[in-house]
């Protein structure tokens, strides 16, 4: 993996050096500086093994990565491929009553590809940006309260620990999170709060 003539720490030096430069463009939603060097550094030694030689190591493994980063962040918000772009329903020359290109619908939300495609990329952008916090515990009735205070919603999400930070980001944006996970979520919003000497009976 490792490119003939080079040693290992240079190959380190030169992936840590593109890492430190393009995280801070790409970072994007919870994805921090720190997360994208991550990323950066995995998917420039994935890029290693289809190294040919042929330019310097530090021009392809730029190249590579820069285009990984960019695939990663806009997937990760959503793919911009309308399903209309490959439906024989849709002509770009013709105009529907809503301004539309589509000879089968009026409206682009009842056509079933668009609205399943508008569904998942919604739920993406979703996950990405932290919404306003809607818990409801255990049975509870909703804490209206913990809502309106951002110090209390801000607090959770700076100490939610990094595996649980996804389940975290699905479940105040009432995305699908599966009964056991969702569960585990609530107990460890209120071992902080807990922690933190915020007692349910304030809230």
């Amino acid at each position: 993996m490792i490119p003939q003539g080079m040693t290992e720490q240079q190959v380190i030096q030169i992936i840590n050096n593109i890492a430190n430069r393009l995280a801070g463009k790409f970072k994007f939603g919870y994805h921090d500086i720190e997360d994208m060097k991550q990323q950066a550094r995995l998917f420039a030694w994935e890029g290693l093994e289809n190294y040919d030689g042929v330019r310097p190591l530090e021009n392809f493994l730029w190249t590579h990565v820069r285009n990984r980063l960019y695939n990663f962040k806009r997937n990760s918000f959503g793919r911009p491929d309308k399903p209309c772009d490959s439906c024989p329903f849709f002509d770009k020359k013709f105009l529907n009553a809503k301004g539309y290109g589509c000879k089968a619908y009026d409206d682009h939300e009842e056509c079933d590809l668009y609205a399943g495609w508008l569904s998942r990329n919604t739920a993406k952008r979703n996950i990405m940006n932290t919404a306003q916090l809607d818990l409801e515990l255990k049975g509870s009735d909703t804490i209206t309260d913990l809502i309106d205070q951002k110090d209390i919603y801000n607090l959770i999400d700076k100490t939610i620990p990094v595996p649980y930070r996804e389940d975290w980001l699905r479940f105040v944006n009432n995305l699908k999170l599966p009964k056991i996970r969702r569960e585990a979520i609530i107990e460890l919003i209120l071992k902080i709060l807990k922690e933190n000497n915020i007692d349910q009976e304030t809230w």
